[in-house]
């Protein structure tokens, strides 16, 4: 591991999201699948964390189990100080698939979350039509979903997540089914909103470009079992706000990063 990835040991602190010890066993009449195993790390108050690894190390369990929608089999997550049990409004989460509801406009599917959480002073001080202009959907706001492209879709998603303002913003691959040129307006798109919104994120990716761009930081998982290996901090991220592949890819640093992460993924696939 070059200088460049600055490979450090978890260190877990009071605020933000913190995940301690965390582990998920799936049980079947066979051998139980240990797919999570003492998984410890943090991620700080306006902070993008991406959780990256080989294929079938548990990225997106964890992410599951921070949003309340899996039950940890040992360990514990708090955020903020408080456990998390369970969904709630303080988390919000972009899935890879298309979540809108097709008989619900743009404008009605933004405001759906606030509307189910009775949230009338939000909707009455323009939550939704805040968020429709962050992500670039004021004009489609009586569109209806199937009328718009699968990125617009996105748009949609996030602003419906980002309208209930959550404590922490939680994406499963988000971009994963875009076409390429879509994917980066889309990260870019996220990079600018984020900033604006002073956002937590934690987001998983496939995509070492992807993650390297959007990080503040990078936790790197094992193969199954899926343990920290790595937690990695962009250097190039902490002097500049990198807001562009091409400003990514111009970085001195960038390319052995991307290297050091090539080979782990690698390593892992091979013991996998």
């Amino acid at each position: 591991m070059s200088t460049a990835a600055r490979m450090q040991q978890p260190e877990l602190q009071e605020e933000g999201l913190v995940v301690d010890g965390l582990g998920k066993i799936f049980p079947s009449r066979d051998t139980p699948t240990v797919a999570v195993e003492n998984a410890t790390f943090s991620v700080a108050p306006r902070q993008v964390t991406i959780l990256l690894g080989p294929s079938g190390c548990g990225k997106s369990t964890v992410l599951r189990m921070i949003a309340g929608l899996d039950t940890p089999t040992s360990g514990r997550i708090t955020l903020n100080g408080e456990p998390v049990i369970g969904p709630n409004r303080d988390r919000g989460m972009v899935f890879q698939g298309y979540t809108s509801f097709p008989w619900l406009t743009v404008r009605r599917n933004v405001a759906y979350g606030l509307r189910i959480n009775g949230d009338a002073t939000a909707l009455a001080e323009g939550a939704v039509d805040h968020f429709l202009d962050r992500v670039g959907l004021s004009r489609f706001a009586d569109a209806w979903p199937h009328q718009l492209s699968g990125g617009m879709r996105q748009r949609v998603a996030l602003a419906r997540a980002l309208a209930t303002t959550p404590q922490l913003l939680l994406m499963d691959e988000p971009f994963g089914a875009l076409d390429a040129e879509t994917r980066w307006q889309m990260q870019e798109l996220l990079l600018d909103v984020i900033r604006k919104e002073r956002m937590t994120v934690v987001m998983v990716t496939h995509d070492v470009e992807e993650a390297l761009l959007l990080a503040d930081q990078i936790i790197f998982l094992s193969s199954r079992p899926g343990r920290v290996k790595a937690v990695l901090h962009p250097p190039f991220k902490q002097d500049a706000a990198i807001s562009t592949r091409e400003e990514l890819r111009a970085q001195p640093q960038y390319g052995s990063m991307e290297q050091d992460i090539l080979r782990m993924m690698r390593e892992e696939a091979a013991h996998g």
